[in-house]
């Protein structure tokens, strides 16, 4: 996909993953909308790449459209959605102590504000006028390839992040769009919070934000083929396309892109 004068949505971009990734677009030559749900901060970010700052919850639906609306408003399109926002809940790890609310929320900020995000940004995509490749892309993480032990939830979200993003890929194909998902290991992220020097204690490197953003831009200029991948960040490599075992049998007769409904 060709970047340059370009238009960019960026979730979670105040800080860490979603911020280098917004400054990586705007290096690119394109014009980035910067959301957060601290409004303050995106702007602080928007301002330094003479971008646009928004405030949004990506776990309320209003929030988000309202997001997508300003960013064509202000800069005229939309050719990426980088659906990156996400949290960790405060919790021990013991199913049995796991507070209900604390896993709604983890789980409307890490699954429902991706569905959200990319159920508007295909509507977004298919009402502006322009041509050219277009993508959606989402931060999930190791923890969505494989069990997480230390916080089942955010497994749980993030398994639904790689699925849905390589379910949806094949159907928007055919209009355009490439559909991405980025699965970083230990990150310098808010996600990660104060724990960096245990971490590190144990002999688990944490990336850097700027090495996500290295994965996110392999991604979005990936050859429009290449959709459905989900790229794996791991420290001291290249972002490199995880292989799914097939699943062979007749039930994949069923399992076919769909086609788009037009009204």
């Amino acid at each position: 996909m060709k970047l340059d004068g370009r238009v960019a949505l960026v979730t979670g971009g105040a800080s860490g993953i979603g911020r280098a990734s917004a400054l990586r677009f705007a290096a690119a030559g394109m014009r980035v909308c910067v959301v957060d749900i601290d409004g303050e901060a995106a702007q602080a970010v928007a301002d330094s790449i003479d971008g646009v700052g928004l405030s949004c919850d990506v776990s309320d639906p209003a929030q988000v459209e309202a997001a997508f609306t300003r960013c064509v408003e202000e800069l005229g399109g939309l050719d990426l959605a980088f659906l990156n926002a996400g949290i960790t809940i405060h919790w021990s790890g013991d199913i049995g102590s796991l507070d209900l609310d604390q896993y709604r929320r983890s789980v409307s900020v890490n699954l429902d504000g991706v569905v959200y995000g990319a159920v508007t940004a295909v509507r977004t995509m298919r009402s502006c006028a322009g041509s050219g490749e277009r993508a959606i892309l989402a931060t999930a993480s190791l923890a969505g390839l494989v069990p997480w032990h230390p916080d089942p939830v955010y497994s749980l979200g993030k398994h639904g992040v790689v699925g849905f993003m390589r379910s949806i890929a094949p159907n928007l194909a055919p209009e355009g769009i490439s559909v991405h998902t980025i699965c970083p290991g230990i990150t310098e992220t808010g996600v990660l919070g104060d724990r960096r020097k245990i971490v590190e204690r144990i002999g688990v490197p944490v990336m850097e934000p700027e090495a996500i953003a290295d994965a996110v831009l392999t991604a979005v200029t990936a050859p429009a083929e290449q959709t459905g991948t989900c790229w794996v960040a791991q420290h001291g490599k290249p972002a490199w396309p995880m292989t799914f075992a097939d699943v062979a049998g007749p039930d994949m007769r069923l399992n076919v892109p769909v086609a788009r409904q037009h009204n």
